[in-house]
């Protein structure tokens, strides 16, 4: 027997909507998905505000975007348009090479495992460290 699909989330937004049901509030769907759709917007602007402005100020002709962020549709649709409003070309891969770096991260870990190297949770955090010996 088939469970099916999952139900589409809310919005796009990893973790909104699950940390939105968790409130001690009731929220009925209706409330849910305006406050997932308003949330989302707000994080959209800032996003396509900034890349704009960084686009204007380093004299760049090319935006474009990768990651996990960069599978959200609206995100996607959004920035493409105020690229074209605004004369930059813009691109974008396609969703299923925009992981999340995530992913990246932990292979890149098992590897260092495997390869002999340990550390301890102690240790002071290196946002730097080598990747490769």
């Amino acid at each position: 027997m088939s469970l099916g699909s999952p139900p589409a989330p809310l919005c796009e937004t990893p973790g909104t909507e699950r940390r939105l049901t968790q409130t001690p509030y009731k929220l009925d769907k209706r409330v849910l998905a305006d406050l997932c759709a308003s949330f989302q917007q707000a994080i959209i602007d800032v996003l396509v505000r900034k890349t704009i402005a960084a686009a204007r100020k380093y004299g760049v002709n090319l935006v474009t975007i990768s990651g996990g962020v960069s599978c959200n549709q609206e995100l996607r649709r959004q920035l493409g348009e105020a690229c074209v409003r605004g004369g930059f070309e813009f691109k974008n891969a396609e969703p299923w090479l925009c992981t999340d770096n995530a992913a990246m991260i932990a292979f890149a870990g098992l590897l260092r495992l495997r390869a002999g190297f340990q550390s301890h949770v102690t240790e002071e955090i290196d946002p730097n460290l080598a990747l490769a010996r």
